[in-house]
This record gives C-alpha cells, structure tokens and sequence, in this order.
C-alpha cells in the first residue's frame, strides 16, 4: 500500500491533534472582507520555499497572508497586513522576555498578559491580534517588567 505524502490537503493527523486552540482555515478575508483566501505554496508568495512547511493562506484581493502549524492545515492566526505583520514582530519581544529570562514560565507569561488585557487566556496569541492590540499586549508586557 502507498503512504499518502503530508501536505495541507492530507495533514497529519498527529500534528493536527497537538494544535491548541485551532482557527478555522480562513475563507474570508479579515482584513478587506472579499471572499479570496486560498491556500498557496511560498513560491507563489515569495517566489521559493522557506522552511520545512512552505505554506500560506493568502487572500489574493489584498494579499493578507498567515502561515499554517507544521504538517497541518491550520492558520498560525488570522490574516496580517504587512502593518499588522509588522506590528506583531515589533510587539512580541517585550513578552519574549518575560518568559525567556527565567522569571515565569512560557504559560504564566500568557495568563498575565490576559488579564493585564482583560481578555481569556485561549485568546491570548499575537498570531490572532490586530495591529492596536499588539501596541496594547506590547505596553502591558512592559508594565509586566518585559524589556
């Protein structure tokens, strides 16, 4: 019997099932609303392959794009703009911190800034923000001693 190969159309089940918190794949678009999200492999958006899951969503009205998790068909978080792309990078250093320089865990740091922001913990990701919230997660990680 010949073994299907992994790929967006055939996800592995065993990574599909280690996604914590899975978004629906998009079929809207969040950032102009048309109806043109389609799957597409890096070539088509950077012109060669990145990685070991060269994959996106990509809405081809805006060009809002998102990655997917490894070896599955679900969206690391919604579709960016480059603003709201930029905003993320930008932004998640100062949570980084938090956790990488030992004084919580990954987990505490998420459950802090939750509530600094007063939303649930399950909503915490800067995958799932838009550009104003990561200036709100960025300032709170500060406020929560992140540098």
């Amino acid at each position: 019997m010949k073994k299907e190969r992994v790929s967006p159309w055939n996800p592995s089940r065993r990574a599909t099932e280690r996604v914590k918190n899975p978004l629906p794949a998009p079929t809207t678009c969040n950032c102009c609303g048309k109806d043109t999200v389609e799957l597409q492999h890096h070539d088509q958006l950077y012109g060669r392959s990145y990685g070991n899951w060269p994959y996106v969503y990509r809405c081809t009205s805006c060009h809002a794009y998102v990655g997917l998790h490894p070896f599955t068909s679900i969206p690391l978080g919604t579709l960016a703009d480059q603003a709201t792309r930029e905003a993320r990078k930008r932004c998640k250093p100062p949570f980084e911190d938090l956790h990488r320089s030992g004084r919580m865990s990954r987990n505490e740091a998420y459950a802090k800034l939750a509530a600094k922001l007063q939303i649930p913990v399950a909503e915490c990701h800067f995958g799932w923000f838009d550009a104003a919230m990561c200036e709100r997660a960025r300032q709170a990680a500060i406020e929560l001693g992140g540098t």
